[in-house]
């Protein structure tokens, strides 16, 4: 009987704030978007901020009646990067909303807004190497059919583009965001690959199927929090002990201060 295993890898940082404490040149001060709508501004961070929340709210009343009610927080998220002509880049923009009904339009209409922002110039301009990313975070409390802002700590407030940089294997030395994450990648397939064992029951039975498969990097390089989802126990206890014996990892960062980083694994098992 010929067993097959097939495996993506897909990483996502959290970001839960934008604080940030240390001093490194290579991170800070953080490059900073200026728009043609903020040239003249004191604080051209906050200028863009809220010239991205003003887009996020023309979205939001077009929409808002269309909403599900029984939402009473609308949490909005807002990420983008520039291109290599230091403009917007449309692909690169992502937007949601955690109110299903609306999501689709919202992301759609919020993400043609975005993309036709003219940058005038980029301050503090990062190398290629260190592209940044950008993350804007918009929540509103519905009160009387009204949208109320929550605020958020000043201390938090949006300061320029984040540097990630994603966990890596012990000896995996950093080269580029791109690189560093194909071969970490690479590295995770070899790992299931010569770890993976197709359980005697599951064959006996003729189970298989798609496990998906969602665990943390932390603060440490500590692999935990496994979670799977997938058509039997049996596959699933497979693969939570597969990610198990990952060994200690590099953490991820975030210009240059460690974080907890989530991924999600889908592992196909075929008979």
């Amino acid at each position: 009987m010929k067993i097959k295993v097939s495996i993506l890898l897909i990483v996502c940082t959290i970001i839960s704030t934008n604080c940030f404490t240390q001093d490194d040149s290579t991170y800070f001060p953080q490059e900073e978007i200026i728009i043609d709508e903020c040239a003249d501004a004191l604080d051209k961070n906050d200028c863009l901020s809220r010239k991205i929340e003003d887009e996020v709210l023309n979205v939001l009343k077009d929409l808002f009646k269309k909403r599900n009610q029984e939402i009473d927080t609308l949490k909005t998220g807002i990420t983008f990067e520039l291109n290599d002509l230091n403009q917007i880049n449309e692909e690169r923009i992502y937007t949601s909303i955690n109110d299903k009904k609306i999501n689709k339009k919202f992301y759609k209409n919020l993400n043609k807004r975005i993309a036709n922002l003219h940058v005038l110039r980029v301050d503090n301009k990062k190398p290629a190497t260190y592209r940044p990313k950008y993350f804007l975070n918009f929540d509103y409390l519905i009160s009387d059919n009204q949208l109320n802002k929550i605020p958020i700590d000043s201390n938090c407030a949006f300061k320029g583009g984040i540097i990630e940089e994603p966990p890596l294997f012990q000896n995996q030395a950093r080269v580029n965001n791109l690189t560093d994450r194909r071969t970490f990648n690479s590295l995770i397939q070899l790992h299931i690959g010569s770890h993976f064992n197709y359980p005697k029951k599951a064959i006996a039975q003729n189970i298989s199927g798609r496990v998906s498969i969602i665990f943390y990097v932390d603060k440490e390089g500590n692999v935990g929090n496994i979670r799977t989802r997938g058509p039997s126990p049996i596959l699933e206890n497979e693969a939570i002990r597969i990610i198990s014996l990952l060994p200690k990892l590099q953490p991820g960062l975030q210009n240059g201060s460690p974080v907890k980083v989530p991924y999600s694994i889908p592992i196909n098992f075929k008979l």
